[in-house]
């Protein structure tokens, strides 16, 4: 006679498969457009504005930016979101021009041809960013049970001159999101996420510049009174350059306002990172409320 069967849990299979993925991770490279954090809270925010200001540093490199951005959120069907976010750079390269700093960045010349390393020819770079457009659905799947998509263009106008913060092409993100509860006040998120990369219009850059990334993420958030919510997060897309690891505080200020503090610290190599620190304020305001779904259909916080 046998004995009853023994089902696996769903967190349980999820993790197995994360755990899968990310073993299989090839190296990332060090030289790949920046890609900014998904908006994953949308899904269960009001739809509404936010505004951010946001500093990137690195005192090895030189390199410095200050952005001013823009996140618009509407919803789309009963649970679903649709977000444009914009954001307005000043770069400076503090003189050390990337395709100096990366070589597999020069693009190629022709016979007796030399590469100009000091391109742009500038040290204070300014413009717009790639405009983001992206669809957040909260969705159910076997073996991982309540997840979360999210689709995301962005969308080829600005500057190659802002490269890596931003190029004259075209990228697709597609991400996949599964979220943890470990307690009233603790949940816990792992996310997997393909990014195409499509190389830049003009010969500014080499092809190279552009790669195509496989990445995983993961956060740990604990939520406190009055909604508030403190949240670590990291991200990697193969090691290297492209680990980094987030800090971020959400702080509701009543009628549907809140406010967000956050520090993002990049983990490698002087010489490949990006930037060694960046720090985030953001006001959100909302405009509705959020659509009602499905019990346990949206996805808890973001990462």
């Amino acid at each position: 006679m046998s004995g009853p069967r023994r089902r696996v849990s769903a967190p349980a299979v999820s993790c197995a498969l994360i755990f899968l993925f990310t073993c299989c991770l090839p190296t990332a490279p060090r030289a790949a457009p920046w890609a900014e954090p998904l908006p994953w809270d949308a899904l269960t925010d009001d739809a509404g504005f936010t505004f951010e200001a946001q500093r990137f540093d690195d005192p090895d490199s030189g390199w410095q930016v200050d952005a001013l951005g823009m996140m618009s959120v509407v919803p789309h069907g009963a649970v679903n979101r649709v977000y444009l976010r914009w954001r307005h750079l000043n770069f400076n390269t503090g003189g050390h021009s990337v395709l100096a700093r990366w070589p597999e960045t020069v693009p190629p010349y022709g016979e007796g041809g030399q590469p100009d390393l000091g391109w742009p020819g500038e040290t204070a770079i300014a413009g717009w960013g790639r405009p983001e457009l992206g669809l957040l659905a909260p969705l159910r799947l076997p073996l991982l049970g309540a997840s979360a998509f999210c689709g995301e263009v962005a969308l080829p106008f600005a500057r190659n001159a802002l490269y890596p913060f931003a190029a004259r092409s075209t990228s697709l993100r597609l991400a996949l999101r599964r979220p943890l509860r470990l307690g009233d006040h603790l949940t816990c998120a792992v996310v997997c996420e393909q990014v195409m990369n499509m190389a830049a219009a003009g010969e500014d850059l080499a092809e190279a510049a552009f790669p195509s990334l496989t990445a995983w993420g993961g956060s740990l958030e604990w939520s406190f009174a009055r909604a508030g919510v403190l949240r670590l997060s990291a991200r990697d897309a193969g090691g290297g350059a492209s680990r980094r690891l987030r800090l971020t505080l959400n702080l509701p200020l009543g009628d549907r306002r809140s406010l967000a503090l956050g520090v993002m610290r990049g983990l490698g190599d002087a010489e490949d990172r990006l930037f060694a620190t960046r720090f985030t304020v953001a006001m959100s305001i909302g405009m509705a409320a959020p659509p009602v779904g499905e019990p346990g259909a949206a996805p808890e916080g973001g990462s």
